[in-house]
């Protein structure tokens, strides 16, 4: 099977790395930390739960310290956990059992990220993953180990993706302060290097979650650039377009834009939860009760099968009773009884 580290690049959270490291430590062979400056008790407290510690000075790149984390792990495996993550439960015979595996050369783990409201959304993330030197991290915020160092390392193996989950409360502060701090970044890195359309896109959906007025006319421009691609350059897209759609006013929702916007997202994207909720969504604001149907007959098929796109984050509630609502509401409105009628029955059997 193999030897496993945790590895965790942290500052100035005492209290969550404490309860990061509680979660998993039984389940890895050494943890390892790279504080970068802090002025609490972070240091300490990583000590005393057993990890080996790494001091750095902060150089304002989140892919330069992991990097720095990252030469630090002698183990044959490496999970990555950051302090403000923590498992729900004792994730040792999971972890055992995907190690073991001979064909992956790392996996995608779900991340379970707690919102301002206490709902959450999910997402499939690389965290865990053969430990080798040429793994580099690229990006000064929402940073990615990059394909071309995953290709030198691991020409003949594949990454796999699992339910095994773990919290983040990152988000869950109505501050937005972590945001703010992560838009700053990604401004410097495309200012640094504009042509990347992963950092545009994604800096076109942070300025929707800050409120940004920038927020629609930069949605629209990045929409525009994806829409002249004839294949999609980033997955990033996936939530530019689900944005633009959930969030363009009444006098734009009628546009072409927005209809061509619809029909990329079935091309490239329609096995993403959260893109075919904002096609139902978008489509019942433009009078297309047939197409919203379409959209939401879709999300059950993926429900019910359970494959589908997680890549993006997605509210899991969209599989369930919210679905229900909005499939049987759209198939009442078109004379659909026989769906509607399925719908109420689930709702009802759900709510006991």
């Amino acid at each position: 099977m193999g030897s496993i580290s945790l590895a965790i690049m942290v500052r100035d959270d005492a209290a969550r790395l404490k309860r990061c490291i509680e979660s998993v430590k039984h389940a890895v062979d050494e943890v390892v930390v790279l504080d970068t400056g802090s002025v609490d008790d972070t240091v300490n407290v990583a000590r005393a739960a057993g990890a080996r510690v790494m001091e750095s000075s902060w150089d304002g790149s989140f892919s330069s310290g992991l990097n720095k984390l990252m030469s630090e792990i002698k183990t044959d495996w490496t999970l990555r956990l950051d302090s403000d993550e923590w498992f729900e439960y004792d994730p040792a015979t999971d972890l055992k059992d995907l190690m073991s595996k001979d064909d992956h050369y790392g996996y995608r783990l779900v991340r379970r990220d707690i919102l301002p409201d206490s709902r959450y959304r999910e997402i499939s993330i690389f965290r865990l993953w053969r430990t080798h030197p040429a793994l580099r991290y690229e990006g000064l915020v929402h940073e990615n180990i990059s394909n071309e160092s995953i290709e030198e390392a691991f020409s003949n193996l594949r990454v796999g993706s699992l339910p095994l989950w773990f919290w983040h409360d990152g988000y869950r502060d109505p501050s937005n302060a972590k945001l703010e701090r992560n838009i700053k970044l990604l401004e410097e890195e495309l200012r640094a290097r504009p042509d990347q359309p992963y950092y545009r896109a994604m800096r076109a959906v942070m300025y929707l979650d800050l409120g940004d007025p920038k927020s629609l006319p930069t949605l629209e421009e990045v929409a525009d650039e994806a829409l002249a691609e004839t294949t999609p350059t980033t997955r990033m897209y996936a939530g530019v377009f689900s944005a633009l759609l959930q969030s363009s006013p009444d006098d734009r929702i009628q546009s072409d834009r927005i209809r061509q916007v619809i029909d990329r997202c079935w091309r490239w994207f329609g096995n993403y939860p959260g893109v075919l909720w904002s096609i139902g969504l978008a489509e019942t604001r433009r009078g297309e009760l047939e197409q919203a149907l379409r959209a939401y007959l879709k999300l059950e098929q993926l429900a019910e099968s359970g494959h589908y796109e997680t890549s993006m984050p997605f509210d899991p509630s969209i599989l369930g009773p919210y679905l229900w609502n909005a499939l049987g509401f759209t198939a009442s409105r078109i004379g659909r009884m026989d769906i509607a009628a399925k719908c109420a029955k689930r709702l009802q059997t759900s709510s006991k």
